[in-house]
C-alpha cells in the first residue's frame, strides 16, 4: 500500500495539471501519458529551482509542495469532474495494470537492480537523499563535481523516501513501473497522429510484449533513457496536439514542462525532441511559403514553451558543458576516409531489434514508412523515424557524442508506431472490400494475439543471467557490512574489466558504496566522471591489479598498502581470489560467512614478512 501511495503522490502534479489546463477531450491512455510526464517536469524542475536557489527538500518542504499539489487536484476535481473523466479512464487504468504486472513479472528473479549503470545510478539518489536534494558532488563516496542528467534520480529519491524503500529497491520497483509506462506514453503518441485509438493500443501491446526494448533496458540497468523513453513520446504528442488545436498560451505549459523532462532524463531523449520539433518548424515553414502567409499562433505555441524549456534546462547544462568538455564532443563527427558498415554492431543492432518476433515488426515498419509519406498527417513522423532509422546504421558517426548504437535502443519506438499503423491501414482496406467484417475482425484479433504472445514467450526472461551481479546472500552480507563495519572501511573485492580501461565487482562487492556507503576497489564505474586524471589513473590501476591476484602473495600485500585497504568482499565462484586462499593467509580474520558470501579483516602481515 506504501508503494501504491507514493507512486500516487508522484503523479500528483500531474493530475492538477490535467484538470486545470489538460485537453479533456483526451481519452484516459492519452491524460495517463502526460500526467506521467510531467509530473516527471514538475519533479525535474522544482529540484533544479531547489539547487539554484540553494534550498533542501526537508519533510516540511516536501510536504508543502505535496499538499500544494493534492489541494489544486481536490479543487480541479470539484471544477472539472464530469468534463475530464470518462469510461476510456477505466479501460486505460486495466491496461495499464496490465503492463505493470507484466514488467514486474520479468523482474522477478532480481534482487537488486541489475548489472553496472544501476549501482551509480542508486549511488546518486543515495547523496540526493542525504543531502536533500541536487548535489554539486557525490563526496564523501566519489570526489569531483557532479553534473549528469538527473530527472530519474531525483524523482526516484523522492520516491524512495514517500514509499520507505532503500535507493537500490526504489529503483528496481519504480523502474519497472516506468517501464510499464512506456507503453501508455506510446499509445499517446500513435493516437495524436493517427487519432486513432487501435493503432496506438497495438503499438502500446507491441512495445510491452514484442519488442526487446524498452523491457531489456532492466537486463542493463538503463534507468535514465527509460526515463527518457517514456517523457519523449509524450511530448511529441503534445506537441502534435497544440500544433493542430486551437489553444491558449497556458496551455504551452505542459510542453514547457515535458521539455524539460526531456532535457533533463537522457541527452539522447533531449535531442530526438528537438529533431522532431524542427520537423515540425520546417513543416510549418513550407506551408507558410505555399500558402503566402505565415499563422505565428501555431509555431508560437510549440516555439515558446520549448525554448523556455530549454533555457531554464540550460542552467544545468552549462554545468554539464563546463565539466564535460575534455571528453564530451558537440560537433558532428566522421571517420576519416571512407564509411563503412561495423560487422560487430551489425550483429548488435540484430539483437536490439530481436527477438524473432520482432523482426516481423521491422518488415511490417519499413512499409509503414513508406506508406507514412502519403499519407499527410504521418509525414513528419514518418521522416523523423527515417532519420532514427539513419541514425542507428553503424557507419562510426558521431551525433554530439551519440554513437550509433545510442539510437538503435529507441528504435522501437518507430518500430512498434509503424507496423501497427499499417496493420490497422491494412485492416480497414479488406474491411471496405469484403461483406464479412465481423469474420475478419475475428480472424485479425486472433492473430494479434498469437503475435502477442509468441512476443511475451520470447520476451518472458528480460535479463541476461551474465548481468546479474547481487544474489540474496550478496544482499544479507551488504546489511551486515553496514551494520558491523565502520563508515571508513575500505574494501578489497575481486574486480573484472569492464571495457573503456575501466573495472567493475565482480559480485555484490561492486554495490559496496552505493548501498554501505564503503569504499571498494571498484567504486561504481562513475568515478571518472568527477576524478583528476591521475586519482582517476590510480583507482583503475589498483582495480585493474586486483583482478589478476588469487592469492595473498607480494602482489597482494602491495596492493592492500597502497590503497589503504583493511577489509575484503568475497563470494565463492566469482573472480580469483577466493575464501580458501584467504584462510590461510597470515594477517587475515574472517568476520562473517554466509551464503558462499564473506567479509574478512585484513591486518598488518606477520611481522618480518615480506611485502
Amino acid at each position: 500500500m506504501g508503494i501504491a501511495l507514493a507512486i500516487a503522490a508522484l503523479c500528483l502534479p500531474g493530475l492538477a495539471w490535467w484538470l486545470w489546463l489538460g485537453d479533456h477531450q483526451q481519452d484516459g491512455g492519452e491524460a495517463l501519458a502526460r500526467i506521467f510526464g510531467i509530473s516527471a517536469g514538475f519533479i525535474t524542475l522544482v529540484s533544479l529551482i531547489f539547487y539554484a536557489l540553494r534550498l533542501t527538500f526537508t519533510p516540511f518542504a516536501i510536504g508543502l509542495l505535496l499538499s500544494l499539489c493534492f489541494g489544486l487536484v481536490l479543487v480541479g476535481l470539484l471544477h472539472s469532474w464530469k468534463t475530464a473523466f470518462n469510461k476510456t479512464w477505466l479501460i486505460a487504468l486495466v491496461v495499464l495494470a496490465i503492463f505493470v504486472v507484466w514488467r514486474n513479472w520479468q523482474a522477478r528473479d532480481l534482487v537488486f537492480p541489475n548489472w553496472v549503470d544501476s549501482q551509480h545510478h542508486t549511488l546518486i539518489i543515495r547523496k540526493i537523499i542525504e543531502g536533500g536534494g541536487l548535489p554539486s558532488t557525490l563526496e564523501p563516496y566519489l570526489p569531483g563535481p557532479f553534473y549528469y542528467h538527473f530527472s530519474f534520480h531525483i524523482i526516484t529519491a523522492l520516491f524512495s523516501v514517500l514509499s520507505g524503500l532503500a535507493p537500490e529497491q526504489a529503483v528496481l520497483v519504480l523502474g519497472q513501473v516506468m517501464n510499464a509506462c512506456v507503453g501508455v506514453s506510446i499509445y499517446a503518441l500513435a493516437k495524436a497522429i493517427g487519432k486513432d485509438w487501435r493503432i496506438g493500443l497495438l503499438a502500446a501491446f507491441f512495445v510491452t510484449f514484442v519488442t526487446k526494448m524498452p523491457g531489456y533496458y532492466l537486463s542493463w540497468g538503463r534507468y535514465t533513457l527509460l526515463v527518457g523513453v517514456l517523457v519523449l513520446p509524450a511530448a511529441i504528442a503534445e506537441a502534435e496536439s497544440l500544433r493542430q488545436s486551437v489553444m491558449k498560451w497556458w496551455h504551452g505549459v505542459g510542453l514547457f514542462l515535458l521539455t524539460i523532462a526531456a532535457l533533463l532524463s537522457h541527452y539522447l531523449a533531449a535531442f530526438l525532441l528537438g529533431l522532431y520539433l524542427v520537423i515540425i518548424g520546417l513543416e510549418w515553414l513550407i506551408n507558410s511559403i505555399k500558402a503566402k502567409q505565415a499563422e505565428w499562433k501555431s509555431l508560437l505555441i510549440l516555439l515558446v514553451p520549448s525554448v523556455l524549456g530549454l533555457v531554464v534546462s540550460f542552467r544545468w547544462y552549462i554545468r554539464v558543458l563546463r565539466y564535460s568538455a575534455s571528453f564530451v564532443s558537440t560537433s558532428v563527427l566522421v571517420p576519416e576516409g571512407s564509411l563503412e558498415l561495423n560487422p560487430a554492431q551489425i550483429d548488435y543492432l540484430r539483437s536490439v531489434l530481436g527477438p524473432e518476433v520482432a523482426y516481423g515488426l521491422l518488415g511490417l515498419a519499413l512499409i509503414g514508412l513508406i506508406w507514412s509519406f502519403f499519407k499527410p498527417e504521418w509525414r513528419k513522423f514518418g521522416l523523423w523515424s527515417l532519420l532514427v532509422a539513419l541514425f542507428t546504421v553503424p557507419l562510426g558517426i558521431t551525433i554530439f557524442s551519440l554513437r550509433s548504437d545510442y539510437f538503435g535502443l529507441v528504435l522501437f519506438i518507430p518500430l512498434a508506431v509503424l507496423s501497427a499503423a499499417l496493420l490497422v491501414w491494412l485492416f480497414d482496406f479488406l474491411a471496405s472490400k469484403v461483406k464479412w467484417k465481423k469474420q475478419l475482425a475475428v480472424v485479425a484479433l486472433l492473430l494479434v494475439l498469437a503475435l502477442l504472445g509468441w512476443g511475451g514467450w520470447s520476451n518472458a526472461d528480460a535479463v541476461n543471467d551474465g548481468t546479474i551481479l547481487v544474489n540474496k546472500g550478496d544482499a544479507a552480507a551488504l546489511d551486515w557490512v553496514k551494520r558491523h563495519t565502520p563508515q571508513d572501511a575500505r574494501f578489497f573485492v575481486n574486480t573484472t574489466s569492464w571495457g573503456y580501461g575501466m573495472y567493475r565487482g565482480a559480485d555484490g562487492g561492486g554495490w559496496l558504496l552505493p548501498t554501505a556507503g564503503r569504499w571498494s576497489l571498484a567504486p561504481t564505474t562513475f568515478y571518472p566522471y568527477g576524478l583528476d586524471e591521475t586519482t582517476s589513473g590510480t583507482w583503475t590501476d589498483w582495480a585493474a591489479r586486483a583482478s589478476s591476484v588469487t592469492t595473498c602473495d607480494k602482489d597482494f600485500w602491495r596492493l592492500v598498502e597502497e590503497a589503504d585497504l583493511n577489509y575484503a568482499y568475497i563470494r565463492r565462484g566469482t573472480g580469483g581470489l577466493q575464501q580458501d586462499a584467504l584462510a590461510a593467509c597470515q594477517g587475515l580474520t574472517r568476520l562473517y560467512f554466509n551464503d558462499e558470501v564473506s567479509v574478512w579483516l585484513i591486518e598488518k602481515p606477520a611481522s618480518g614478512e615480506d611485502i
